[in-house]
Parts: structure tokens; C-alpha cells; sequence
């Protein structure tokens, strides 16, 4: 009796924690922001943002006064913020909710996982283009000129 008391508590925490975190676990059906929030939950951009960030090169500094400036600018609950405001001058609530149905089904499910392979091959393939073409330039005497980085 004791066992399913705490999986029953357990279960409730962690929907608990997924709300409080801006991750919404189920679907909303009035609130446009609760319905993106969990759409992108869906779309897994999570990952996306964090791999933007590293790409960029943007990681929390170790100072505290700088890491509040950082956390206020990049934290992830402070970029779905941004994000769901720009999706809610786009998208009406039949449109997330058709959106958030489309992506909980197996093909949505699909496309949402190819295009985010798509996406990393696509950046491999034309980084590598550009590699070659600035390769080419510089073997037939063209003067390269990369942008100077400030510091």
C-alpha cells in the first residue's frame, strides 16, 4: 500500500517539476502560451537552443555578477519566453493545437527527428563548401579577405 502512495507521489512530482520548469507535460486547451510552451517542448528544442549555445560559444561565466546577466539573457526559461512571444505573433491556438497533434503523431514524430539530422548535415555539407570554394580562391591567387574579430 505504502509502494503505490509513493509511485503515485512520485508521478505527481514529476508532472509538478515539469510544469514549474516551463516544460509543460500535458496540453492546455485554452492558454495559446501554456500550448507553445508545450509544443516546443515536443519539437525538443531544448536541445537545439543548448547546441546553439555551444556552437556559439556562449557558456556561463564564472563570476556571479556576470552569470545573473548571462542566466537573465540565456537561460533556457528565458529563451522560451522570447520564443513563445514570437510564435504567438504567428500562430493562433487552432493553429498550435493542429501543430502540437501533427507532432505527436508517428509521422510528425518522424519529421521532427529527420529535420533535426537534416539540419546537421546540411551545416557539415555547406561548411565543407565553403572550406573548398575559400581553398579554390586562394589557389588561384584571389586575395581572401576574412572579417577582422574585434576583442
Amino acid at each position: 500500500m505504502d509502494s503505490i502512495r509513493l509511485t503515485i507521489l512520485i508521478i505527481a512530482l514529476f508532472f509538478t517539476i515539469g510544469t514549474i520548469e516551463g516544460k509543460p507535460t500535458s496540453l492546455s486547451s485554452n492558454d495559446l502560451k501554456d500550448n507553445i510552451k508545450y509544443l516546443l517542448n515536443i519539437l525538443e528544442i531544448e536541445n537545439e537552443y543548448i547546441r546553439f549555445l555551444s556552437y556559439m560559444k556562449l557558456y556561463p561565466p564564472e563570476d556571479t555578477k556576470m552569470k545573473v546577466l548571462y542566466d537573465d539573457l540565456f537561460s533556457f526559461d528565458s529563451f522560451i519566453s522570447d520564443l513563445t512571444s514570437v510564435y504567438e505573433k504567428y500562430y493562433t491556438l487552432d493553429d498550435v493545437t493542429q501543430l502540437i497533434n501533427f507532432y505527436s503523431s508517428p509521422l510528425g514524430k518522424k519529421v521532427n527527428k529527420v529535420t533535426q539530422a537534416l539540419d546537421k548535415e546540411m551545416e557539415d555539407l555547406m561548411l565543407n563548401k565553403i572550406s573548398d570554394y575559400i581553398f579554390a580562391l586562394s589557389e588561384n591567387g584571389v586575395d581572401i579577405r576574412l572579417p577582422q574579430i574585434s576583442q
